[in-house]
């Protein structure tokens, strides 16, 4: 097809398809794919999205508000298909409105940018690739039912490895992976669909099925409202300190943590007691919500009672914010302020005698215009006509009024720390803004001094990760996919095939300062590994010279031989 005729193909309308149940906006586009019968992805993401295939994500898209100019404006908004067609509702209940709206403005957009990292997925430990998952018997059912099988976006939620509806552990795509087809529209088929990990026959069912079962309510949240992270916070510390639980968190993480995917959770108990600090004290930034939901389900086993607790806080607070002192204007001293006097008010007077020294000694206190007009039965202009003619009273007078208005600002902001004596400075500053604004501009020296005073939030106790541990299970994998592989043919094993057989080999990779081993290993099975970001290029532990690339290899393999081997000893 000639770059006109394929310009003109795009141009001309296309089939209209319609929602299936539970269907994900990138199973419609590969279904749309399909029907339009295009050879290249990027024709169809051109059509259909308006970007290059570069652009093509299955798990938070970008670019969607150009799918209510196109034919896809009869599938609804683009807000309704974020929320109803993507698994961007499941990061939403615990990030505030500001990050909310701010994602939803960049996808909107044409490039998703640094989104990820700002909704905490890249520092949280889970990762953040979401790769496509299919339940076997629900493809079935979708072949029987509307001739296609496609992709369920309670399937796609991270945290959800079992099929809620027949309790089978889900398969893997391999592709629209970073190693594997990664800008390519893709449909669920049994060629290209894996097993999450080789051990699955092992895990407990009933805890995966609890998390699973929570991950998709906690999404369905997220589609009509959030959670103010600050109550969430405090919901915790009740449950905690009025908890009484059979179990330990520890032993409710534990049989989550033989999938890869929940490594970075505790490992022991007194990684239990940082975890748990973490998340009741003062949100600093983005947590993932499957750390929420694993201290949820041992707190308030199960999201239900969770919303509750919550409902509770809200209305602890809201009474908190009642109490608190209202600010009053302040009054202003000019005599563009003062209204135009009523009937029957007093007129400008000269004062003389006593009266004049009784007003100047109440003026230099500080005592506030208004009280004195009402006292002396006098208006404001009289008293300013007495304050220009008396320059040194005057000055008092300015000093008086702004001292006490320092001692009112400064209770003020005393009596709301005592209110919410478990906020950090800046939680504290957006409960009050302009009292903060205030002291900040007339009285930052007081204001920093009683920052300093705040309690510090609980450190986070991080215990090292044992990475030659990890090393060696990783390597052990891949001699095992090796050996396999060895097995059906005599040809050299590929880049692709390893990958296949060990999914986590990718991200794992990603970390050039560790798997050393490992990398030995493939530079010797593979050949040399050239340094690249590219996920299927990888950095050699010590880089080779140009002149010997091959003594390099040999020094390596003989490095690792006897590692493993005093290792076994």
């Amino acid at each position: 097809m000639s770059a006109a005729s394929g310009q003109e193909w795009v141009a001309t309308p296309y089939p209209r398809l319609d929602w299936l149940p539970d269907e994900t906006l990138f199973s419609l586009c590969s279904r749309q794919h399909l029907v339009m019968g295009n050879l290249a992805p990027s024709t169809t993401s051109n059509a259909v999205l308006g970007l290059t295939q570069q652009f093509i994500k299955h798990d938070i898209p970008c670019g969607i508000a150009a799918l209510e100019q196109t034919g896809f404006k009869y599938c609804g908004s683009a807000e309704s298909i974020l929320l109803y067609h993507t698994i961007f509702p499941i990061f939403v209940p615990f990030q505030n409105k500001v990050r909310i709206e701010d994602a939803i403005r960049t996808i909107k957009g044409s490039r998703i940018d640094s989104l990820k990292y700002r909704l905490g997925l890249v520092s949280s430990g889970f990762g953040a690739e979401h790769p496509l998952k299919a339940c076997p018997y629900c493809m079935h059912e979708d072949m029987n039912a509307h001739g296609v099988a496609y992709w369920h976006l309670t399937h796609q939620y991270p945290g959800v490895l079992i099929c809620p509806r027949h309790q089978a552990w889900l398969m893997t795509s391999t592709k629209s992976r970073r190693w594997s087809a990664r800008f390519e529209w893709s449909l669920p088929d049994e060629d290209f669909l894996i097993e999450q990990a080789s051990s699955q026959e092992h895990w407990s069912r009933p805890a995966f099925l609890t998390l699973a079962a929570n991950v998709i309510d906690l999404a369905s949240i997220g589609r009509m409202n959030s959670f103010d992270p600050c109550t969430v916070a405090a919901a915790y510390r009740t449950a905690v300190l009025h908890g009484n639980r059979p179990d330990s968190l520890f032993d409710r993480i534990k049989p989550l943590r033989c999938f890869h995917l929940f490594e970075s959770l505790p490992a022991d108990e007194e990684s239990t007691e940082s975890f748990v600090n973490q998340l009741t004290r003062t949100p600093r930034r983005s947590i993932h919500p499957l750390k929420h939901l694993v201290l949820i389900n041992w707190l308030f086993d199960g999201l239900h009672s969770f919303l509750e607790a919550y409902k509770t806080e809200v209305a602890i607070s809201s009474q908190k914010v009642a109490c608190a002192p209202s600010r009053q204007p302040v009054e202003s001293s000019s005599l563009s302020s003062v209204a135009a006097p009523a009937r029957n008010t007093p007129r400008p007077k000269r004062l003389k005698g006593q009266l004049k020294e009784d007003l100047l000694t109440k003026l230099a206190k500080g005592v506030s215009k208004q009280k004195l007009c009402k006292e002396f039965q006098i208006t404001v202009s009289t008293i300013n006509k007495l304050l220009r003619a008396n320059p040194t009273t005057y000055a008092l007078a300015l000093e008086a009024k702004h001292g006490r208005e320092i001692d009112e600002h400064r209770g003020d902001w005393q009596h709301l720390h005592s209110l919410y004596s478990e906020l950090g400075v800046q939680a504290l500053r957006s409960k009050m803004p302009s009292l903060y604004a205030w002291l900040y501009r007339n009285d930052k020296a007081w204001l920093m001094a009683e920052v300093h005073t705040f309690t510090k939030p609980a450190r986070m106790n991080n215990h090292p990760v044992d990475w030659e541990a990890r090393d060696y299970r990783l390597l052990s994998m891949i001699e095992t996919a090796c050996g396999s592989i060895s097995k059906l043919r005599q040809e050299p094993v590929t880049k692709g095939e390893l990958y296949t057989m060990v999914p986590m080999l990718s991200s794992c990779l990603e970390n050039r300062d560790r798997y050393a081993m490992s990398r030995a290993y493939l530079s010797t099975v593979l050949g040399d590994i050239p340094a690249s970001t590219d996920p299927f290029n990888y950095e050699t532990v010590e880089p080779a010279e140009p002149q010997q690339p091959r003594n390099l290899a040999i020094s390596q393999s003989r490095n690792l031989a006897i590692r493993l081997e005093t290792r076994r000893r």
